[in-house]
């Protein structure tokens, strides 16, 4: 359907949309959705005009995003197009180069791969597509919160928690500058405005994506550390953060030797790491529960040089299994590994055992463990895929077992708020 073109109005600051505006953008005619972003004095006025594919080029700022769509899910929405047309025009601004005039994305970076698809495929009935062309003047940075906008209402809770924290933080730095020159706390508002994210979630990112630096945050977004583990280092001095970062660093470089097809378990070496790293974490938990400097002091000790003894440990038996791997046949290996983990649930055991003479609470030792196995979850792509094939009443029996934690930790966190 042909957009009319809007007449311009007296340029004041612009206003940010509300979830109810930004998903317009799925309901309406794309493009309806820029002029929404602004206040009534402050229209986007667009064409709309149909634009060789081949002049269309993606908008660098939506890298962050790109990489959430692999090959298959552009493949499924070409064959959705091919069936029922385009829903949604593309939504670019035009932009010379040296090449001649081009048009850019704001919206729509899915369905752009999704035509190119069709058009290599051989289909050249998407040669040529209808696109709406922003043509007010806008700056860098309200075109990037236009897009970045339209991500995350669209995108909903993301399924990726790296890029959900740095596509929030990102957003928050660009309200803060011209033309929005929103306060940290505003920008803050505005996303929880804007985004289908948790309110409490986006708080939590945005912290940890500012306040975490370094080799933490490699790590973090690595999946190597989790958020939670994270935000428990940061009370510790920079110095201490550091020392911390080098230690789980050189936990990660170890060579476990895992096999690299899809449906192999974790080898017994890569149960020892997992066992250092949750052993090193507790006791670092440990470390902050201590009443006096001088007890927090012998408690970090404790950590680190139970951390170095064992990361010397866990090498030697990596290079052992790794030799073994070589000179063994596989039910040898297999029965390596049956011993080993064997050996390395003993030690578990042993080494948890040490961990609760400590200050832990039950709760501090309880909660780490459960995060990570669900995090693993969470961030699987091949977790959500492999749901299709489950039975709804599965289904429901998870969902089912997630409210029950979330009402058991509820309450827990209620009583231990009410204690003076």
């Amino acid at each position: 359907m042909a957009m009319k073109k809007k007449m311009k109005g007296n340029i004041t600051s612009p206003a940010l949309p509300g979830k109810s505006i930004l998903a317009e953008v799925n309901n309406n005619e794309a493009g309806n959705i820029y002029n929404s972003l602004f206040a009534k004095n402050r229209k986007v006025e667009y064409d709309n005009k149909y634009i060789a594919l081949v002049n269309i080029r993606t908008n660098p700022d939506n890298q962050i995003f790109r990489v959430m769509d692999d090959d298959e899910d552009i493949r499924i929405l070409a064959e959705d197009i091919k069936r029922n047309g385009l829903m949604h025009n593309l939504v670019v601004f035009p932009e010379q180069r040296e090449e001649g005039m081009v048009y850019v994305l704001l919206s729509g970076e899915r369905r752009f791969r999704a035509l190119n698809y069709l058009q290599e495929k051989g289909d050249a009935t998407w040669n040529i597509v209808n696109c709406n062309v922003v043509i007010t003047p806008l700056s860098k940075n309200e075109r990037k919160v236009l897009l970045y906008s339209a991500n995350l209402q669209v995108r909903g809770g993301f399924s990726d928690e790296a890029i959900r924290r740095q596509a929030i933080a990102e957003f928050i730095t660009c309200l803060q500058k011209e033309p929005y020159n929103m306060s940290r706390e505003e920008a803050l508002g505005a996303t929880k405005s804007v985004s289908t994210v948790n309110p409490r979630t986006i708080e939590r990112d945005a912290r940890i994506e500012e306040k975490l630096e370094g080799k933490l945050k490699e790590l973090l977004n690595d999946k190597f550390l989790t958020r939670s583990e994270c935000e428990t280092y940061l009370r510790f001095e920079e110095d201490i953060q550091d020392e911390i970062a080098e230690r789980f660093a050189k936990l990660q470089e170890v060579d476990c030797h895992s096999s690299d097809t899809e449906d192999a378990g974790k080898n017994y070496v890569e149960v020892l790491r997992d066992n250092l790293h949750d052993a090193f974490r507790e006791l670092l938990y440990d470390a902050q529960r201590q009443g006096t400097t001088k007890e927090y002091e012998a408690a970090y000790k404790k950590a680190i040089l139970y951390f170095d003894d064992g990361l010397a440990e866990l090498k030697g038996k990596a290079d052992e299994y790794g030799k073994a791997k070589v000179s063994s046949q596989p039910k040898e290996i297999s029965a390596i590994d049956y011993e080993g983990k064997k050996e390395a649930a003993r030690d578990r055991a042993r080494k948890e055992h040490e961990v609760t003479e400590t200050k832990s609470s039950m709760i501090q030792k309880s909660v780490p463990q459960m995060v990570k196995k669900l995090n693993k979850a969470y961030s699987s792509k091949a977790f959500a895929k492999a749901l299709k094939g489950v039975s709804k009443e599965s289904r429901d029996a998870d969902v089912a077992a997630l409210n029950e934690i979330i009402e058991i930790s509820m309450k827990l966190k209620n009583i231990i708020e009410s204690i003076d």
